[in-house]
């Protein structure tokens, strides 16, 4: 599994420094979880582009900042 996508399940899953990379390879391995952190490496998250869509057709439902 390559660092990146265990960097990802680190910080989405909130796992302790504690874990090794190794660890959480095998503990991952194969997982919807994993999955997911790989898709988000390369793509927006899909709330992301529900919203960015939404605010094509709504225009009015943007957020303000």
């Amino acid at each position: 599994m390559d660092k990146a996508i265990i960097d990802a399940i680190r910080e989405k899953e909130q796992l302790p420094d504690s874990m090794t990379d190794s660890e959480i390879a095998r503990e991952y391995k194969g997982t919807y979880t994993a999955a997911r952190a790989a898709i988000s490496l390369d793509h927006k998250p899909l709330d992301q582009v529900i919203n960015d869509s939404m605010a094509k057709i709504f225009p009015f439902m943007r957020k303000k900042k």
